[in-house]
């Protein structure tokens, strides 16, 4: 019997290339994502992770077809970029309703099935910027760290029942997540600096490391018999997490603040 995969936003980038590799490890692979693609080689369930009665219907399908669930990974998510100053609120909710309170839904809906089961492993699509305040995108960072803290939370709860949990944390990664970022602007004085930071994110991503490098940081995640807290994807940002966790925070700041500020 194959394994069994669940990706949410597995349609494209990074939630694609973890669906092509899981599938090359043998998986058995569900996406879940609004709207079907074009010529989609795997499972599609339709289901928006920020409506509660697509999830519950999503999750009532895939476990009625599926004894055994082994994996979740919760990848939906979107950026949005601009000063905190002029960020609406209801843009931020919107954002904390997609990267947090929906990946925490699909995970929930999940739980009762993996403890029925007495196993199962739950992953979490982070970001280095959950390790960094990126200037511009604070509320993308904000989702991010909430989303870690949760997932550590819930790594003690779930012990018990022999349910693993972990994140991934990607650097910058080419894919369309950078087009698809959220834009808004602030007033004059700060419209130079929004601008040269967007630029550099925006030329770090679109040189940044391909999504099936990601993807095969999570498949050896999963390999282990101990699924890891905190899987940081890429060389030079395991550097930048150690220096963060050794340096002042004043001096981690100020260099972060010489990148994007």
């Amino acid at each position: 019997m194959k394994k069994v995969a669940v990706i949410s936003g597995a349609t494209s980038g990074i939630g694609l290339a973890c669906a092509n590799a899981f599938a090359e490890n043998g998986y058995k692979v569900y996406c879940l994502a609004q709207r079907l693609p074009e010529r989609y080689p795997y499972e599609f369930v339709q289901c928006d992770v920020t409506d509660s009665q697509q999830i519950k219907s999503a999750v009532d399908y895939i476990c009625n077809k599926e004894p055994i669930v082994d994996v979740v990974l919760c990848n939906a998510g979107r950026g949005i970029s601009g000063p905190l100053e002029s960020c609406d609120i209801q843009k931020a909710k919107s954002l904390f309703d997609l990267n947090l309170f929906g990946a925490f839904s699909l995970a929930q809906a999940f739980i009762p099935k993996l403890k029925n089961q007495k196993f199962g492993k739950i992953l979490f699509m982070s970001s280095v910027g959950s390790i960094f305040p990126l200037p511009f995108q604070a509320f993308y960072s904000a989702t991010k760290s909430a989303l870690e803290t949760m997932a550590n939370a819930w790594r003690l709860e779930l012990k018990p029942f022999n349910i693993q949990v972990g994140c991934i944390l990607p650097g910058d990664t080419k894919t369309n997540f950078t087009n698809a970022r959220e834009k808004f602007e602030g007033d004059a004085t700060y419209r130079e600096r929004d601008a040269l930071s967007l630029k550099k994110m925006e030329h770090d991503e679109i040189n940044g490391m391909s999504p099936q490098k990601v993807a095969k940081a999570v498949i050896r995640a999963v390999n282990k018999n101990k699924l890891p807290i905190r899987t940081i994807v890429g060389g030079k940002y395991k550097i930048f997490a150690f220096l963060n966790k050794i340096l002042p925070q004043r001096l981690v700041l100020y260099i972060v603040g010489k990148m994007y500020a």
